[in-house]
């Protein structure tokens, strides 16, 4: 049998979007609607304004239900930290598809409203875990991580500014995927607005059938989407033990897993003046664990398949 992974057979067309992005309502340093307005120029298809939800900015939700249109979508959304930010272990999540009235959490239980949030429908990706070099061994004692349904494997912000080394959350998907926890990848942009390179650097393309906030996370939830800063997933279709991949021109397209099963991984690449748009994995030394596919185009610029578990 033949499975879909970016469409899953569903008609429609990839939308380009950002789940990770701050006003002036939190931390920010410009309006909402120039945020909103800046991404739609840029030629994104949809917004989630994740102001950070805290205390000392109100336990606010942005508002950006004024900013929708036929041709542009808003998700309602927000920034939610599980403790102090000070605290060791404190990690951050977007999620992604809140009510505008969305309650603040217990004062003994931040990480309360991530497993609310989970449970009214929210779409919930765990942030930048390398900002605070979030211990993986801290994993099975971090509350609310069962509502997590993806990891941000590239912070744009991070990647252009102060901390680019920590820009990557790959060892924590992986060490997460390999532990069992069945996670989707993701990539955001997190700009503030702070300097003229910390946007439009990582995005995801969401397969829907139409440009609408609710059909949107339905397809996010279900991993109808890929994540890049910039190369094309055209196709990844499963069929039995092998895997085919389609892609915009690119110079690598490499296919590991975790644990022993990285020396499993395969690569195809081609040479600087001739990109390659296809390539075939077997699958099947994989089965029992998990594998997924990165793409690399000549300028090294990356884009990131959803986990496949053969």
């Amino acid at each position: 049998m033949t499975q879909d992974l970016l469409k899953d057979g569903k008609s429609g067309r990839f939308f380009r979007g950002n789940l990770h992005c701050h006003s002036n309502r939190s931390d920010g340093l410009v309006e909402p609607a120039e945020v909103v307005a800046a991404y739609r120029e840029a030629g994104y298809d949809f917004l989630c304004l994740s102001d950070h939800f805290e205390q000392e900015h109100g336990w606010r939700i942005t508002d950006t239900r004024p900013f929708r249109n036929e041709d542009f979508a808003t998700i309602l959304g927000a920034e939610l930290s599980t403790a102090p930010w000070d605290e060791r272990d404190c990690y951050w999540v977007t999620a992604a598809g809140l009510p505008p009235d969305f309650a603040p959490p217990p004062p003994d239980d931040q990480a309360e409203a991530i497993r609310r949030a989970a449970n009214l429908g929210a779409f919930v990706v765990m942030l930048h875990p390398g900002l605070n070099n979030l211990p993986l061994e801290a994993v099975d004692g971090l509350p609310g991580l069962e509502a997590v349904h993806a990891v941000e494997i590239y912070n744009h912000n991070c990647a252009m500014a102060a901390l680019p080394d920590r820009a990557y959350g790959a060892y924590m998907l992986d060490g997460l995927l390999e532990g069992g926890r069945m996670l989707l990848v993701n990539a955001g942009d997190d700009a503030h607005f702070g300097h003229p390179l910390d946007r439009f650097g990582g995005w995801v393309e969401v397969h829907c059938d139409r440009l609408d906030p609710n059909a949107l996370l339905d397809s996010l939830k279900a991993g109808r989407y890929y994540s890049t800063q910039g190369p094309q997933l055209r196709e990844l279709l499963v069929d039995g033990d092998r895997l085919r991949v389609g892609t915009s021109d690119v110079y690598a397209i490499s296919l590991t897993g975790g644990g022993d099963r990285w020396q499993s991984g395969q690569e195809r690449h081609g040479e600087p003046g001739a990109p390659i748009t296809e390539a075939e994995f077997d699958v099947a030394p994989f089965r029992g664990s998990y594998c997924r596919i990165t793409v690399v185009d000549v300028a090294g610029k990356r884009a990131w398949g959803n986990p496949i578990w053969p």
